[in-house]
């Protein structure tokens, strides 16, 4: 990227605009997202060996093409190591050592072989992708901290496939953990009425109740039936499996804390091209079931983005200093409208009304007629300078470099430069006689339609859709139209650029 301080318009920075606009951006995007906290809301998948976990995982993330990130159960790729799926910005596999808290990421999903060299105890895989839905928002969970919480789906190992750990705890044994925001328990059609997953099923209820495994808002669960390539049978499946739940929670004394929504799906064969839309969303707004009331509409990356920016720090508050900045381009307005009127610099003086004086007098007569005309002007470099955001607010690159003050800064430097001229051209006025608008035309006129072609240019347009429509807006509203209209100016300049120097004007 070149010349950041550079006119927008020069052909030496021709098409940066985007690009200075668009790096940073990212670079506030960067900062923000780096809020999230630690703490997270996990939601363990379980059920039998090739009930259809991964099938399921695979389904959700299906959009994103992240095939060879994820594991296949009809092929080597299985599940050996539970597999973490959570939000990030970018998809990533990462290979995580929980003991000693380190990670290695993967370039692809490894093999059931590979994955069994290590202990499933220890060592478990992560998968982190930019699917909205894992991001939960500023939600309260256990603690009160504030930030970003992210969901985490833990994809365990089927418990009769020989790689998951048999113990009474259903804590130890990977059904369950003591901080849960949801459970999802897969079963194929044909196993609904099965006995093999009852006890295991029992334990989680039983540990819930005992307070061992904790949950938000009840113990919810979500059975989700595979394999259920007939709609007839749908509400029958349903109905059996609600009853057998219903037997399970009653034995585990849990009747008034719990919460189930059941299922069913065929996702078909791995080359069919099936839409499972409704049952991704169906499945998304059942194990975020327990925070709905806390996030209402904040969840997902963006609106929790919104939130941060809506409860930033008072030193953080940005609106004081646009406001400024508004002032400004309106002072600048007011002084390039007054700087020629009625197609003269120094109006109703000529050179008639001059005669007889000194030259002194003339250039101090001219100077007193013109500055009532077009008002007293400050340099504006401290001005500008004293809007300057510290370096640490996040939107410091965009405000202070790459856009906002870069802009601003453009724009009344070509009006600083005009006054100064002006000042140089009055105090040169000649001590021959001279047709005083004739020589200060041919002194200026460049110059002025220089500023008034830059100052009123799409970015002082900008500034003018923010002073109309922004007056008792919150923060977040203010920040959100400030990115967007500075990507679309950014765009504009570009074009603008390309299309002068394709028409020879650059």
């Amino acid at each position: 990227m070149q010349n950041i301080s550079g006119e927008a318009g020069d052909p030496e920075v021709l098409m940066d605009n985007s690009l200075l606009v668009k790096s940073a951006i990212e670079d506030f995007e960067e900062k923000m997202v780096a809020k999230f906290v630690d703490e997270m809301a996990l939601v363990y998948i379980i059920g039998a060996f090739s009930a259809g976990k991964s099938r399921l995982v695979r389904e959700l993330l299906r959009s994103y093409n992240l095939a060879h990130l994820l594991p296949i159960s009809s092929q080597d790729r299985q599940s050996a190591l539970p597999l973490e799926i959570t939000y990030s910005d970018k998809a990533c596999l990462k290979q995580i050592d929980i003991k000693n808290t380190t990670e290695v990421e993967l370039k692809e999903y490894p093999s059931r072989q590979a994955q069994k060299n290590y202990d499933s105890q220890r060592h478990c895989l992560r998968l982190e992708v930019p699917e909205s839905a894992l991001s939960l928002g500023d939600v309260s969970l256990i603690s009160a901290e504030e930030g970003l919480k992210r969901l985490v789906m833990k994809d365990m190992p089927g418990w009769n496939s020989g790689d998951s750990f048999v113990s009474e705890n259903p804590l130890t044994s990977g059904l369950v953990h003591d901080n849960n925001l949801s459970l999802v328990y897969v079963v194929r059609a044909n196993g609904v009425d099965g006995q093999d997953d009852v006890d295991r099923l029992k334990a989680v209820f039983v540990a819930a109740e005992d307070g061992e495994a904790y949950f938000y808002n009840n113990v919810n669960v979500v059975v989700v039936v595979t394999r259920c390539d007939d709609v007839a049978e749908f509400e029958g499946i349903r109905t059996r499996v609600t009853e057998k739940m219903d037997r399970l929670v009653k034995e585990a004394e849990l009747e008034d804390e719990f919460n189930l929504t059941v299922l069913c799906v065929d996702f078909g064969k791995e080359s069919e091209k099936r839409d499972h839309s409704v049952f991704i969303a169906d499945f998304w707004q059942a194990i975020l079931k327990p925070i709905e009331a806390d996030n209402g509409s904040s969840r997902g990356a963006s609106a929790s983005l919104a939130k941060q920016v809506a409860h930033w720090k008072p030193e953080w508050d940005i609106r004081s200093k646009l406001a400024s900045s508004l002032q400004l381009l309106r002072a600048a307005k007011t002084s390039i409208e007054g700087f020629k009127k009625e197609g003269e610099f120094i109006l109703h003086l000529n050179s008639t009304r001059l005669m007889g004086l000194s030259v002194e007098q003339k250039r101090k007569k001219i100077a007193v007629a013109w500055k009532k005309q077009a008002g007293e002007w400050q340099h504006s470099s401290e001005a500008v300078k004293s809007l300057t955001l510290a370096k640490d607010h996040p939107l410091a690159l965009w405000w202070n470099e790459h856009y906002w003050l870069r802009g601003l800064s453009l724009k009344l430097q070509k009006v600083d430069r005009l006054f100064a001229k002006m000042e140089e051209t009055v105090a040169a006025f000649p001590e021959k006689e001279v047709e005083l608008q004739g020589f200060f035309t041919d002194k200026m006129e460049i110059a002025y339609v220089e500023a008034r072609g830059s100052l009123f240019s799409s970015f002082y347009w900008v500034g003018e859709a923010l002073e109309n429509r922004l007056k008792g807006e919150g923060q977040d509203k203010v920040v959100a139209t400030l990115l967007s209209l500075s990507i679309i100016d950014a765009k504009y300049s570009d074009y603008r650029n390309l299309f002068d120097v394709v028409e020879g004007k650059k």
